[in-house]
């Protein structure tokens, strides 16, 4: 009984100590989307993207002009001109989708470069805000399971003036 009573004060000191704990919360994918340097990845990528968005669609349409040249000649053209246009075109699309996969995955290998880069930053700059506001813990909004925030423990926007300021330096 004894033993019961003490673990049960000694939750309750825990929790009621923790109810005291100074904290701060972060919306990264603010930081993201409103930041410089979150700005400079974005257009980034997006370039990119559009740059292999342009390769793909020449590689389209050179497999659509062969798919319509075929069907122009299928019924005048002899059994051997079809056996090797239906391999141009199977050999045409095979590319296409291993390009397609390879951009795909050379944008999400760039994503992850530039985001922990932002990241590495950011968390330099939480750390040291940590301690200047003498927080015990700074909690990640999307990640954590925070379903109330008070705009008073939002970090966020501090955050973000000094990531825009660390990103000016960097750029020079």
């Amino acid at each position: 009984m004894r033993t019961k009573l003490f673990f049960l004060l000694l939750i309750m000191a825990v929790f009621s100590a923790s109810a005291y704990a100074k904290i701060g919360v972060l919306d990264f994918q603010k930081v993201l989307k409103e930041s410089d340097g979150g700005k400079d990845v974005t257009g980034k990528l997006q370039a990119k993207a559009d740059e292999y968005d342009k390769k793909l669609s020449a590689l389209n349409e050179a497999i659509k002009k062969n798919q319509q040249e075929y069907a122009a000649k299928e019924n005048v053209a002899n059994e051997d001109y079809k056996e090797k246009k239906r391999a141009e075109i199977q050999r045409q699309i095979r590319d296409f989708n291993q390009n397609k996969d390879d951009y795909a995955k050379e944008l999400k290998r760039l994503e992850m470069r530039y985001l922990k880069t932002i990241q590495d930053d950011v968390l330099k700059i939480i750390s040291s805000l940590g301690q200047e506001l003498d927080t015990e813990i700074i909690l990640e909004q999307n990640t954590s399971g925070v379903l109330y925030l008070s705009p008073k423990v939002d970090i966020t926007d501090v955050v973000i003036q000094r990531y825009n300021t660390v990103f000016k330096q960097q750029k020079k």
